[in-house]
């Protein structure tokens, strides 16, 4: 069983991390708010496999609602996860399954 991450309604368009612990090792996703759902992504770069927050749980929107990546400023449109800009332009970052169950949101 794949593990609670928080109540959906905690999620924001800023996004939030957490660490996911599975049988295969552990690794971190970002989860961001798109309108009326969210959208979920393993919580690396493409270019150089960094962090995309800047810090724990803190990631960098521009005003045009891009993520960018604080390391190298690549820059992805989070409804694709599809690198618009940068080192590793048309690159995508790797989506992560989640669902909302009972005003829950679980990592499957």
């Amino acid at each position: 069983m794949m593990p609670k991450l928080c109540d959906a309604k905690e999620v924001t368009e800023t996004g939030r991390e957490f660490r996911v612990t599975t049988a295969e090792g552990a690794w971190f996703v970002m989860i961001f708010q798109r309108g009326d759902g969210i959208v979920a992504y393993q919580n690396v770069c493409p270019h150089r496999f960094l962090s995309l927050s800047w810090a724990p749980d803190r990631f960098l929107i521009g005003d045009d609602g891009l993520l960018v990546c604080p390391h190298h400023g690549a820059t992805f449109e989070l409804d694709n996860g599809v690198c618009v800009q940068g080192p590793c332009e048309g690159d995508k970052l790797t989506p992560a399954t989640v669902r909302i169950e009972n005003g829950e949101l679980w990592i499957d």
